[in-house]
């Protein structure tokens, strides 16, 4: 099956986030040994979701979405690459982090610190578009390059308000090169 830009980063980045070896829940229980920390603490994303925020809907907290935002033109002439702002969200109710309001707030950074550190790593060494055009089928060298963008610290408004919740919204900035 042919995928094609839009389409295409979006299931890379799900491939990534969600693989076994290296994605976000193998980051997050790193996390927890090196900081002695419990999963009440600190949670695996329990649904992975993609295209469409589901948070109102979801049933299984914490919850996580990849939604494509949009893309540009052609960034040389002839060249075929494009680029896709994508967003992750992942949403965390009051009640999934053991503690008060602040240790939910804790948790979110190390969300996003566990994010973080998987993007920042050069997987497999030395080959070009580094982390989403590893090992996938989807996408496999044809990122040339997937940058962390912005994080911010939200709440879904949607999320009934007897459920206090807190959201980490983070873009993402992925150079695609066309299958041709």
């Amino acid at each position: 099956m042919a995928y094609y830009g839009a389409e295409a980063a979006v299931e890379a980045m799900n491939e990534f986030l969600t693989n076994s070896d290296y994605g976000l829940n193998t980051q997050l229980s790193n996390m927890r040994s090196e900081k002695g920390l419990s999963t009440a603490e600190l949670p695996d994303i329990s649904q992975f979701e993609k295209f469409y925020p589901k948070g109102l809907q979801s049933r299984q907290f914490p919850h996580m979405c990849t939604i494509y935002n949009s893309d540009t033109a052609e960034q040389e002439p002839n060249s075929r690459m494009i680029n896709v702002s994508l967003e992750t969200r992942i949403i965390v109710l009051d009640l999934n982090i053991n503690g008060s309001e602040s240790d939910v707030g804790l948790a979110m950074c190390r969300y996003r610190d566990a994010l973080t550190k998987i993007f920042l790593r050069r997987l497999p060494m030395g080959r070009q578009g580094w982390t989403l055009s590893n090992g996938g089928s989807v996408a496999t060298g044809r990122v040339i390059r997937c940058t962390i963008e912005t994080n911010d610290l939200a709440f879904d408004p949607e999320i009934q308000a007897s459920t206090p919740n807190m959201m980490l919204r983070t873009t993402y900035l992925v150079r695609l090169q066309e299958d041709y």
